[in-house]
């Protein structure tokens, strides 16, 4: 079927081959060290070349897919129940792209590809931050595949990693099983320790019953879902000390449906190519995640919480860029008042400061994705993995924020144009309103994180990544750097003596924190420049101007350079 349908508008049009590459020269590669080899860097950016290639048709069916979003039959014709999800090919298309040509999930999984490109991490979030410029909606499924294979990887018995690994991993639609993450009941969203799903052992073994009420990729083949276990005698344990983690697949052997009812889907906001629907367990048959599954389940959930929270500052880093792209190419072919409009000084600063936000947060969201690559691989000594557990809800909580402020804005240079559906910059507003909702609104995190400082020992390794970065600095960056990086230390030695008095004020501890880490990244790449060093050009702008956000030094509207602007439009 045709649809009536006119290609999403921009000011980078494919057709006129004018528009800047999704995976630039970016300045983040400095901040990998020895995790990503050169070689892995230029595999990474030829797989990233061929999307390029083919965007255009990549960015129109993304737009099919959320303009004809997914739709659920309920029953069919002769009225027995069947719960499908029908959708629109594009979203098929996409998923050809994403799971297929990609190997979003498939790479991780199988040792050739992965050696391939370096880092699992590295590689595969390098891929979805360009697949995700795109199309925000499916690389929600995407998380959820990957977290339920990382689950059963990690902590799957040996017949479970047989059974679904091989399926999860695949790269033909064909033989394809999607993953979901049944967690959010009515009860209580965040506060999981509410969970009222039951799980309770049978004849036949572990049976769940309860509702689930917000279930994205609603129609998966392979669920982790969270219920309070009954013992015996039928009790449960309160709060989520009672929770097991259990695998459900959709289907039983022969093809069965399983006992679980979709009621209906969510009408988003945004990311409307994929389903998120409000589902009941009745009696539905599922495992324990191997050994620990029953005693520790909330635990085990928390790995693929934290995956996903990676996931999601990816998407967010992915939406800076595209809106980004679009208001600076715009903005360099619009004239108005007699210049181009990005010749204006008000517009030239804000783009400048929101540029350099962009860069930063890709340093920091890929510094956090290599060293989550030490700990997949037993290489990390303890530190690095209390830096990794603090960065992750930092990054998370951070990136969802700016993403939103960066495509307001994208839409707002845009003026009419950029609140036209025809144009992306709409879709993008939409899209990043999830992102600092999905896996944890930012007070969540923000409580997460002092968690992290405060229990877990992390406020060390983040204080000591502050320090050695600073002792590699560029003497110029030293004395702004250092004073704002002090000030971060005491404000943490504030929080452990007092958490309470000092938690209204965490917000801007954890942004104040991430800009700082943005920086010194950025000013340092893998921590062995030279203190002496000068920073090649365009780093330099970009941190020269970070300082200037942060109020360091006085704000040059005039002077913002126009290598600041180059990566997002030619």
């Amino acid at each position: 079927m045709t649809f009536p349908i006119p290609p999403t508008r921009g000011h980078c049009p494919e057709t006129e081959g004018d528009c800047p590459p999704l995976w630039p020269d970016l300045t983040l590669l400095g901040v990998l060290g020895d995790t990503v080899s050169p070689a892995a860097v230029e595999a990474l950016s030829a797989e990233c070349a061929r999307v390029d290639a083919h965007r255009g048709v990549i960015d129109q069916q993304a737009r099919l897919a959320d303009k004809f979003g997914p739709r659920l039959e309920i029953r069919d014709a002769n009225g027995e129940r069947v719960d499908r999800v029908d959708y629109h090919p594009a979203y098929r298309a996409l998923e050809r792209t994403a799971y297929g040509e990609l190997g979003l999930v498939a790479r991780k999984y199988f040792p050739t590809a992965r050696e391939q490109l370096g880092g699992a991490h590295v590689s595969t979030y390098g891929l979805g931050y360009v697949f995700a410029q795109l199309e925000q909606g499916l690389y929600c499924p995407v998380c959820m595949t990957d977290g339920a294979a990382r689950l059963i990887a990690h902590h799957g018995s040996q017949a479970q990693k047989d059974a679904w690994l091989p399926r999860i991993a695949s790269r033909d639609l064909a033989t394809l099983t999607t993953g979901a993450m049944f967690l959010t009941e009515k009860a209580g969203g965040s506060d999981v320790g509410q969970t009222e799903t039951i799980a309770r052992e049978t004849a036949d073994g572990w049976r769940l019953w309860g509702e689930k009420w917000f279930s994205s990729n609603v129609d998966a083949e392979v669920v982790m879902a969270l219920a309070r276990v009954e013992d015996a005698q039928g009790q449960t344990r309160p709060g989520t000390r009672g929770l097991g983690l259990f695998v459900v697949p959709r289907r039983l052997l022969g093809g069965t449906p399983n006992a679980m009812l979709i009621h209906r889907l969510k009408e988003k906001l945004g990311t409307r190519s994929m389903p998120t629907g409000e589902v009941s367990l009745e009696g539905a048959l599922g495992e324990p995640l191997g050994d620990a599954g029953l005693t520790t389940g909330f635990k085990l959930m928390t790995e693929m919480l934290n995956l996903s929270r990676l996931y999601n500052a990816v998407a967010s880093i992915a939406v800076m860029r595209r809106a980004l792209v679009e208001s600076v190419s715009y903005a360099r072919k619009r004239t108005a008042f007699g210049k181009p409009v990005i010749e204006h000084a008000l517009l030239r600063d804000l783009l400048g400061d929101l540029s350099a936000r962009h860069e930063a947060a890709c340093a920091v969201v890929f510094h956090t994705c290599a060293l989550l690559d030490r700990v997949d691989t037993g290489v990390a000594d303890a530190p690095e993995r209390r830096l990794v557990r603090a960065l992750t809800p930092l990054v998370k909580l951070a990136t969802g924020k700016l993403a939103v402020t960066i495509a307001s804005e994208a839409c707002e240079v845009l003026a009419g144009n950029g609140y036209c559906e025809t144009f992306v910059t709409p879709r993008l507003l939409r899209d990043a309103q999830v992102l600092p909702i999905w896996e944890g609104t930012t007070n969540i995190l923000l409580l997460d994180l002092l968690r992290a400082f405060t229990k877990e020992d992390a406020r060390g390794p983040m204080e000591e990544l502050i320090a050695s970065r600073m002792q590699v600095a560029p003497a110029w960056l030293s004395g702004p750097l250092a004073r704002k990086a002090a000030g971060l230390s005491a404000t943490f030695a504030e929080i452990v003596r007092s958490e309470g008095r000092l938690l209204a004020g965490m917000r801007e501890t954890a942004l104040g924190l991430f800009d700082v880490l943005g920086a010194l990244l950025l000013a340092t790449g893998a921590g062995v420049v030279p203190r002496e060093a000068p920073l090649d050009a365009r780093r330099e702008a970009i941190v020269t101007r970070l300082l200037e956000a942060g109020g360091l030094r006085p704000r040059s509207p005039d002077a913002v350079p126009e290598l600041l602007f180059d990566t997002y439009a030619r």
